[in-house]
């Protein structure tokens, strides 16, 4: 009707426009109306529907005429009406004349009704089933294109063989002979059809059945009548799976119950059996014993990882609440599978998807205000983190293309050679300065150090004049002589150093020496970090941006025989390249002042937890560095350590929670509430959030996705908690290896299998702090970090610039709400789960009857390889 109205008004517009355009003629008055004619778009339309009519009125030169009145009637108001404004509305199926009159003259248009015609034909029984001689009434309607039932309209009945079934018009069907045909009914030339089995006088009856209880893959008997003696002609199926039949009399068939790989997954009770013989039915039920019984008390979980034990687990009916993970153990992020968990109860119970979400956790009652707090836009800090991840990437390439570096300096040092710290000329090589004294830098000296311009690429370098602005125990900080504040930071950079030589340098003996490697580099008891504008400007192959980074390129010499070992951009020794402040610069540079020392701090303990790497590795001739999330993970790791520090000396398992000093990760001084507000464990939880936000798509694993800062990092926690012991002598047995790395240096420090790390740490992320709940189970808790409380008041209080949420959610982790009872398939199927992912449930309810629970293929087959089923009683 939108399209009919479109073009009358159009039709009006073209009316005016003449009118206007028409000139000369008549001067004596305006002048009268000569004729009128009706526009419509169709003549004909159904009850219920509209037709737009339109006129155009001309003088007696034939000229239009506009801004005339037009009246209108209808010659059967019972057939069709019409209005003011021209609109044709059909009542009942009939011709009708349409009159319009304009100052007088007429014009007339017929108008045809019609009916709604039939759409659909739908037959009420889609299974029927009658016995020879007898009958059964069959009933069908008929609906519009919208499915609004049609009244009134005739239907025809036929049967496709009328000596097996035969039907009268009024739907009635005979059983004659046994057998199947095709009942129709049709309409208007719609037809419906339904096949009709007709039962035989000697139809199979079922009688009993033993044993008492069946179980799958074992022998069974049914009894009963009219079976037939050959075993081709009889048809067994226990909950509409085909058995095989192993012998058969007229009153009793033996069969082999299948197996549980092919049956669904039931509690223990009553299943369908259906007995067919050639082609005739009988219907009865067995009790079939499938399931394993499972008893969970409050606050205890269970780990099922073989396809025997995720085939159908049975919990018995004392209701509560469960949260159940599955998860994919599968080794690399690219090994995903699509499976389902089966849920059933022989109860009636209902079960309704309900919002992605466990049960929230309410804000505070009054959220902490910050205003502002994220300084830098979610795109920037993607960025960054891509670059590191590039970087990192790429240094652990190199480490894993270059097996020899300790050789290499091996090798130098015998031969008298000995890189120098202090070099005269950006060219100068280290042949020409292998015979320069070894010292310690003072503050003030300058230097000329190197810079690698192109991860990956180990021919250019950038070379960069820098000053010696800090000297410590530990730590050695050069700035870059063209840095924008150059000379104007030294008690900044004194600060910072000595902090590093207090506290950090101290917290990465937890993971190793960063200096292993020392008397065969620059032999000056120290690691070094420079600073300069240029980090602040590289960008990396991926898009990403840097704060600051390290090279495993720097274990290697410039120059040496053997070609392997040589590194061009190396500055022979421990370095850290880090972003310098710019308050007056554009894009990635424009940082603060304040800003910069917000972030510098926590970027200097991760960065050179990576060089500590780097070395340990080195220093032990590996043929590979540790694998990347891995190695993110516990370099987050070497900062948590750090902020548990600044958090009032916060302990490892001890729950922290927001208000332990989180806040202190996002407001800026000067703050009442923070002394020395510093980022250090914030994007830890923000890129938690963003994994478990996604959690079905993420994996922990996934050395390319930066939630790897964030979820890997929760990961290695709580495999530190759980199976570690001492911290520093865990996370030390982690890194001081040689070859060992990621999934499988975990499996060989714990002991413990890659299956059931993922599968405690997914159910503890679920279920950790459980609102109201008990978890008794410590695989099943996350010890160190509240992680419910802290989302919940970064989702409170935490809002951009612009005053949106930063983090909408108050607990992110996308959980499908269930009630006991069967799932629908959306609350069951997971599809393309990577390797390291996993989903979760919540069940919970009125459990009347006995819940099973299963992890099958999508097909309900058997489990894909490498799923597993976590689950944890919290009340």
């Amino acid at each position: 009707m939108r399209s009919i109205r479109k073009s009358a008004t159009a039709i009006v517009a073209g009316s005016l426009l003449l009118a206007a355009c028409s000139g000369g003629g008549e001067s004596s008055g305006p002048p009268k109306v000569a004729r009128v004619t009706i526009n419509s778009l169709a003549s004909t339309i159904e009850v219920g529907a509209t037709l737009q009519f339109t006129t155009l009125a001309f003088d007696a030169k034939g000229n239009s005429l506009a801004g005339k009145t037009t009246t209108w009637s209808s010659s059967a108001a019972a057939v069709a009406t019409v209005d003011n404004q021209g609109i044709v509305l059909g009542v009942t199926p009939g011709v009708a004349t349409i009159t319009a009159s304009v100052d007088g003259i007429s014009a007339t248009q017929g108008v045809t009704v019609i009916p709604v015609p039939v759409t659909l034909v739908v037959i009420d029984n889609r299974t029927p089933t009658v016995k020879e001689g007898g009958s059964i009434q069959l009933s069908a309607v008929t609906q519009d294109a919208i499915g609004r039932t049609l009244s009134g309209r005739p239907i025809t009945w036929s049967s496709a063989n009328p000596t097996i079934a035969s039907v009268s018009q009024t739907g009635l069907i005979a059983g004659l002979t046994s057998g199947s045909t095709y009942i129709r009914a049709s309409s208007e030339g719609k037809t419906d059809s339904v096949v009709m089995r007709v039962r035989g006088l000697n139809a199979p009856t079922f009688a009993g059945t033993a044993p008492s209880t069946w179980t799958p893959s074992t022998a069974a008997t049914i009894t009963g009548a009219n079976f037939a003696a050959d075993l081709a002609s009889n048809e067994v199926y226990v909950s509409g799976t085909r058995a095989t039949v192993t012998a058969a009399t007229t009153t009793s068939l033996s069969i082999t119950v299948p197996s549980i790989t092919q049956l669904p997954c039931t509690p223990t009770g009553p299943v369908p059996v259906a007995v067919v013989v050639n082609g005739d039915s009988a219907l009865g039920s067995a009790t079939l014993a499938m399931a394993t019984p499972r008893q969970l008390a409050v606050g205890q979980s269970m780990l099922l990882t073989s396809q025997a034990d995720l085939q159908c687990n049975e919990f018995s009916a004392t209701g509560g609440t469960y949260v159940v993970t599955a998860f994919n153990y599968g080794t690399t992020f690219a090994a995903n599978a699509s499976f389902q968990l089966v849920a059933a109860a022989r109860a009636s119970a209902t079960s309704a998807l309900m919002a992605p979400s466990l049960v929230a956790v309410l804000p505070p009652a009054s959220p902490p205000s910050f205003g502002p707090v994220i300084s830098q836009p979610v795109t920037n800090t993607d960025r960054f983190t891509r670059g590191h991840t590039d970087a990192l990437n790429a240094s652990i390439a190199r480490l894993n293309a270059h097996p020899h570096m300790r050789q290499g300096l091996e090798a130098r040092r015998a031969r008298g050679q000995r890189a120098a710290l202090l070099s005269v000329s950006p060219s100068s090589s280290a042949a020409a300065v292998a015979s320069a004294p070894l010292v310690v830098p003072s503050v003030g000296d300058k230097q000329w150090k190197r810079m690698m311009r192109t991860f990956g690429n180990y021919q250019t370098f950038d070379s960069v004049r820098v000053r010696v602005v800090y000297v410590g125990p530990k730590l050695i900080i050069m700035e870059d002589s063209l840095s924008p504040l150059a000379g104007t930071m030294d008690n900044e950079y004194a600060t910072i150093g000595a902090e590093f030589d207090r506290d950090m340098f101290g917290y990465l003996a937890n993971f190793g020496d960063p200096l292993v490697l020392d008397s065969l580099t620059d032999n000056n008891g120290r690691v070094i970090a420079v600073f300069s504008k240029k980090v602040n400007d590289y960008t990396t192959g991926n898009g990403g941006s840097l704060l600051g980074f390290v090279t495993s390129c720097d274990f290697g010499l410039r120059s040496d025989p053997d070609p392997r070992n040589v590194c061009l951009p190396s500055n022979e020794g421990e370095y850290f390249y880090a972003f310098v402040p710019n308050p007056t610069g554009t894009g990635n540079g424009n940082w603060s002042l304040i800003n910069w020392r917000h972030y510098v701090r926590g970027t200097l303990i991760h960065e050179f937890k990576h060089v500590l790497m780097f070395a340990e590795r080195i220093s032990r001739d590996a043929s590979f560095a540790e694998e990347g999330w891995l190695e993110e993970a516990t370099a987050q790791q070497a900062t948590e350590l750090w902020a548990r520090r600044l958090y009032n000396n916060s302990p490892q398992r001890g729950d922290i929670k927001w208000t332990d000093g989180l806040v202190c990760d996002y407001v800026r001084p000067p703050d009442a509430r923070c002394a020395d507000p510093v980022e250090s464990i914030g994007h830890h939880m923000g890129f938690l959030y963003r994994h478990n936000a996604a959690n079905e798509s993420k994996s922990i694993i996934n050395s390319s996705d930066i939630v790897i800062y964030g979820a890997s990092w929760s990961f290695a926690r709580w495999v530190t908690d759980t199976y570690g012991g001492d911290e520093g002598t865990f996370l030390r047995s982690l890194v001081q290896q040689k070859n060992d790395r990621g999934i499988n240096n975990l499996q060989l420090r714990t002991g413990k299998p890659w299956s059931e790390m993922l599968g405690y740490w997914s159910l503890a992320t679920a279920s950790d702090n459980y609102p109201g709940g008990t978890i008794t189970d410590p695989r099943a808790q996350l010890p160190s970090w509240n992680t419910r409380d802290i989302f919940a008041r970064m989702s409170a209080g935490l809002r951009f610039s612009d005053g949106t949420a930063a983090f909408p959610r108050p607990f992110p982790l996308n959980v499908r709400v269930m009630s006991f009872g069967t799932f629908p398939d959306v609350a069951r199927n997971v599809f393309a789960l990577p390797g390291g992912g996993f989903a979760a449930w919540e069940i919970s309810g009125t459990q009347t009857q006995p819940q099973v629970l299963a992890i099958r293929a999508t097909n309900g087959g058997p489990p894909p390889a490498n799923v597993g089923m976590a689950v944890v009683r919290v009340k």
